[in-house]
């Protein structure tokens, strides 16, 4: 049974039913993770699955919170009519991502640098020069460049917040990339902060399996090594340490997409849900099926 939904989210809200939703579907959602991680080995049309899968997985969380749960063959079916879209998408996104990125630092950098060049020259910055080995003992640099490093750092996560919820938008709304790409942006307008937030706060509750996928990862590699100088040599193994923590890195970070997927999907969707009743009244109707009450007629 879903939690409450006749108030509005805040962010622990949003956070606390993703959780119980990946709780919940854990073993479904799972094994569409894993098909879609499976299908990562193929190029281009394995790309589109992995996509396909993750917005199927959206879907059926979606579905779930609107109160009216779809079995995962209902879902497939919607799904395929837009299969090579959410390739499509995911490469827009990643590309308007970039160029957005692109024009920021370099806007950023001829701005930064004039105001240094001004600063050094009025304050006096040229009579004690940077020190190459620690440029940090330098006052103006640390006041100008330190803030500067943090904002071209966090950029990216400023600019894929306008985008979080366009897989949402493609696999709920019948609507092809372009329009999704634009919908996800009007709807997480003037949100990004609040969208910024909540994606650190699931990043800080996901940590604890982060930190346990680098542990196999450690763990992986050692016992690889081992493996590889009992059955085959030890030089052998040491001449090809590099692929061997590859391949032990690969395997890491699939066993952690295959957990982490569904809860970031069932992020997605709540976000999207709580954006949707905001802006749209589209909760008007659940909030009177959790009260026990009949939704009301439209005249």
């Amino acid at each position: 049974m879903l939690p409450n939904l006749t108030q509005q989210f805040n962010i622990g809200n949003i956070v606390s039913l993703a959780s119980y939703l990946y709780r919940s579907n854990f073993k479904k959602f799972s094994r569409l993770s894993l098909f879609a991680h499976l299908w990562l080995i193929v190029p281009i049309y394995g790309w589109a699955k992995f996509y396909a899968f993750a917005g199927l997985i959206s879907r059926l969380a979606f579905s779930e919170i609107n109160g009216e749960p779809e079995s995962s063959k209902v879902a497939k079916i919607q799904i395929k009519k837009r299969f090579w879209q959410f390739l499509i998408t995911a490469i827009l996104v990643i590309f308007i991502c970039l160029l957005q990125f692109f024009i920021f630092y370099i806007g950023i950098s001829i701005i930064v640098g004039t105001i240094y060049g001004i600063s050094a020259t009025v304050f006096g910055a040229i009579s004690q020069p940077i020190n190459k080995a620690n440029p940090f003992d330098n006052t103006i640099f640390r006041i100008i460049i330190i803030p500067t490093a943090i904002a071209i750092y966090s950029s990216p996560l400023w600019f894929y917040s306008r985008f979080l919820i366009t897989d949402l938008t493609l696999t709920i709304d019948d609507t092809n990339s372009i329009v999704a790409i634009k919908r996800s942006r009007q709807l997480s307008k003037g949100l990004t902060w609040r969208i910024i937030a909540i994606i650190l706060v699931s990043f800080v509750i996901t940590l604890p399996i982060q930190i346990l996928g680098w542990l196999i990862y450690s763990i992986g590699f050692n016992i690889l090594i081992r493996l590889i100088t009992l059955l085959l040599s030890g030089d052998w193994a040491n001449e090809n340490k590099m692929f061997i923590s590859a391949l032990s890195l690969i395997i890491s970070i699939l066993i952690n997409g295959i957990i982490l997927m569904p809860f970031w999907q069932s992020i997605k969707s709540v976000v999207y849900y709580d954006i949707i009743c905001c802006r749209e009244g589209f909760d008007l109707k659940i909030r009177d099926r959790t009260r026990g009450s009949k939704p009301a007629q439209s005249g």
